[in-house]
């Protein structure tokens, strides 16, 4: 079995490869946007000659994120009239028993998104309002 090796000397940052000449070649290849021309080495040195740029082997986007995904944001006065239409606002509600709704269906929207779909559908007369501040209560008109 054939072994290879390669030293790297990014401004005395020196990476040593040595293996299989797969395992080389791979990381060679990482790090080849660092090698390519003068890029990331003092000036006046120049690139190893032989290093010009192979075509990449690897095809797709990598490896799959492995972060949590965030909630859904989707527009807010849709989500309100989803609402409206599925009897929730049969009762007398506050805008937040709304955010805790859409929080649980897995909506992320801002109180000032909710704030602006409630208006839209009060306006409309959709919705009846009743109080002030915080203490508004949102209900389907009758």
């Amino acid at each position: 079995m054939d072994d290879a090796r390669a030293v790297i000397n990014l401004k005395e940052g020196t990476i040593e490869l040595q293996g299989p000449v797969d395992f080389v070649r791979h990381y060679l290849d990482t790090y080849r946007s660092a090698i390519r021309g003068s890029q990331g080495l003092p000036r006046g040195v120049a690139a190893a000659p032989g290093m010009e740029e192979a075509p990449s082997r690897r095809r797709g986007r990598g490896r799959p994120s492995t972060r949590a995904r965030k909630a859904k944001r989707g527009s807010s006065l849709a989500a309100v009239r989803r609402q409206l239409k599925t009897g929730f606002f049969d009762e007398s509600r506050s805008m937040n028993d709304l955010r805790q709704r859409l929080n649980e269906a897995g909506l992320a929207c801002t109180d000032r998104a909710i704030r602006a779909g409630l208006r839209k559908l009060s306006e409309t007369g959709k919705l009846e309002k009743a109080g002030r501040g915080r203490a508004m209560r949102y209900r389907r008109l009758v």
